[in-house]
């Protein structure tokens, strides 16, 4: 073969390999797949619970924060000089449930003041009798605001006769079984009239009762007339649970005790309600451990 021709194909294929390298593409690199770092899984809150409300603190009798529209006198002091406490539980008969409750859990020294004819009127008084604690006669009274309540069944009114004062107060009577005395549901009008307190205190000393005057008025005249007449009684000097709050209440059951270390068993009135209930039942123990006593109020009239 001659040697140009030897040249020439040996030209010609290393052009030929030269544009087939120029042609044929690299192949592209393959993306990194980078792996996610694992991150620990986010813990979970715990479900949030509902906080309980705290037991009330234990105190030492400080003044109450509830400014008495019509704060009581001093009570007399006892023979002795004995600090004791008198316990009345108002408005009961709307519910057996929280009398049954009551008798559980308050001292059989409480009294309890029954309104009458509400649908659990006598089966509570019979209850509290039967437990050894001791009832009395709620009277419905005739209040201020006359247009602002609704009638009770067995209300003293103003202006009422004698005959159907006495006639009421039978009835009333009559409702609460066990009754030793009474003391007025309402009657913030009722007690400041004379005439009015005169024929019910008259009446109760006829039939060997007693009254407390809860003291719904600055104005009240009942206790005045009771003593006129001779006719045993007492009066409200602390109301419990004005502000249905345990703190409050805890705060008002202090004050009350607190009271008794210058007074003659001061008569505190609260009402039944599941609140109320539960403070005293937390309260009472405390001051009966510093020697404070709990008496009825038959006990405390005089």
């Amino acid at each position: 073969m001659p040697l140009w021709l030897v040249l020439a194909l040996i030209l010609t294929l290393a052009l030929v390999i030269f544009l087939r390298c120029r042609v044929t593409p690299k192949p592209e690199p393959k993306p990194e797949v980078k792996t996610p770092a694992r991150t620990a899984p986010t813990p979970k809150k715990p479900a949030s619970k509902k906080p309980h409300a705290p037991a009330p603190e234990p105190l030492t009798a400080p003044e109450s924060p509830l400014a008495d529209k019509a704060p009581a006198p001093p009570a007399p002091l006892p023979p002795g000089g004995q600090r004791t406490i008198c316990l009345v539980i108002d408005d009961v008969g709307y519910s057996l449930d929280l009398a049954n409750e009551a008798v559980e859990k308050l001292p059989k020294e409480t009294t309890f003041a029954v309104i009458p004819f509400l649908p659990y009127s006598e089966d509570s008084a019979r209850l509290f009798h039967e437990s050894g604690h001791h009832v009395i006669l709620h009277c419905p009274m005739e209040p201020e605001r006359s247009g602002q309540w609704r009638a009770t069944p067995g209300t003293l009114l103003v202006g009422m006769p004698p005959t159907e004062v006495s006639a009421i107060l039978e009835q009333d009577l009559k409702a609460v079984p066990f009754a030793e005395g009474i003391n007025n549901h309402m009657g913030s009008l009722a007690t400041t009239d004379r005439p009015l307190m005169a024929v019910v205190c008259g009446d109760l000393k006829g039939r060997g009762l007693y009254f407390l005057d809860s003291r719904t008025s600055a104005r009240t005249v009942a206790y005045d007339e009771a003593h006129k007449l001779g006719l045993k009684a007492a009066f409200r000097s602390v109301f419990l649970d004005d502000v249905d709050e345990d703190g409050a209440i805890i705060r008002q059951i202090d004050l009350w005790a607190a009271r008794s270390e210058k007074e003659g068993a001061p008569v505190a009135i609260g009402h039944l309600r599941p609140r109320t209930i539960e403070a005293l039942a937390f309260r009472l123990p405390y001051w009966r451990a510093q020697g404070v006593r709990l008496v009825p109020l038959r006990e405390v009239v005089r």
